[in-house]
């Protein structure tokens, strides 16, 4: 029983730790994410003051300065993960994925008998809640990359008929579908509360986290502030994305087989064990109160910690 509860101790560590990883690699993109915000509504503070409106309303206007339209809510920790899994923002969904694994960790707790079954069985779920959210994401960067050259082309065909570039992109973002079709309203939303449109598309690229939209918006700054020919460079930004993309499909391509492998062989042995213990826990009682059992568990354990570690890291080198 000593062992079941160091067990379940060392899963609830586990899970609090991998929660702290995530936060600590989150908390600079909150921080300019939070930078970022000051700094428009200080450009728009310092734009109703100019605007030659009465006193009073200047005066209000410094002390309670305009937000662009997204930041009316309060931005909770995961909407930047949601945002960029193409999910809804908020405490909704979270909670809704969150419920069944409750349900199902509480089923294999009753159904064993032991404690540590519940936070094992949460955390195999929450890992597998991870793996969709990310598949999520990786096809909404790929959908993201694919839409980018056919939007520069347009946006280079409407400057080259005489359109600024603030026009040309307000028009060309009309035009263009989901799932780029709401970063490019965000863009044009924070453009129209009067802020730049480099600052606003570098705002509204932000959860994405791609760089090819900060090479984006670094260029449409330079144009925007000192000119040149633009359309040149947006058109071989266009050309740069279409082979980039071929070039990660080619790697998507080799490397896929590599990197599903290492998921289904670090998954295996932890799913395999959960399910033979709910679906046969008079086989699985031995293992689980025998002193040789409690071992053999510790040992199943760090093995299947030094293998996973040891899957991630070949993936990563891919």
């Amino acid at each position: 029983m000593g062992t079941g509860l160091l067990l379940g101790v060392l899963s609830i560590i586990s899970v609090l730790l991998a929660l702290a990883v995530w936060l600590w690699g989150t908390a600079s993109s909150r921080e300019q994410r939070q930078a970022s915000m000051q700094h428009a509504e200080q450009r728009l503070a310092r734009g109703s003051a100019g605007a030659g409106a009465p006193s009073g309303a200047s005066v209000a206007a410094a002390n309670d300065p305009p937000r662009p339209a997204s930041s009316g809510r309060r931005v909770l920790p995961l909407d930047g993960l949601l945002q960029r899994a193409g999910l809804q923002t908020g405490w909704k969904l979270p909670i809704m994925l969150l419920v069944p694994g409750l349900v199902l960790s509480v089923v294999a707790m009753l159904r064993l008998g032991t404690a540590w079954m519940f936070p094992l069985t949460l955390l195999l779920y929450l890992l597998g809640c991870w793996l969709w959210v990310m598949r999520r994401t990786s096809k909404l960067r790929a959908q993201l990359l694919h839409q980018l050259p056919d939007f520069l082309d347009n946006l280079v065909r409407l400057t080259a008929l005489g359109n600024s570039l603030q026009a040309a992109f307000q028009v060309a973002s009309m035009q263009t579908s989901a799932p780029l079709r709401g970063l490019l309203d965000t863009t044009v939303r924070y453009a129209r509360s009067g802020m730049d449109l480099d600052r606003a598309l570098a705002l509204a690229a932000q959860p994405y986290r791609m760089d090819v939209l900060k090479v984006l918006s670094v260029v449409v700054g330079v144009s925007v502030r000192i000119g040149g020919r633009s359309d040149q460079i947006l058109q071989r930004m266009g050309d740069f994305m279409r082979d980039l993309e071929q070039a990660q499909q080619e790697l998507a391509a080799t490397t896929s087989e590599t990197r599903m492998s290492a998921w289904v062989l670090g998954l295996l042995p932890p799913a395999s064990a959960v399910l033979m213990a709910i679906s046969s826990p008079e086989f699985f009682q031995p293992v689980l109160h025998d002193p040789l059992g409690h071992k053999i568990l510790l040992i199943a354990l760090g093995l299947e910690l030094f293998g996973a570690f040891l899957l991630y890291r070949l993936a990563k080198s891919l």
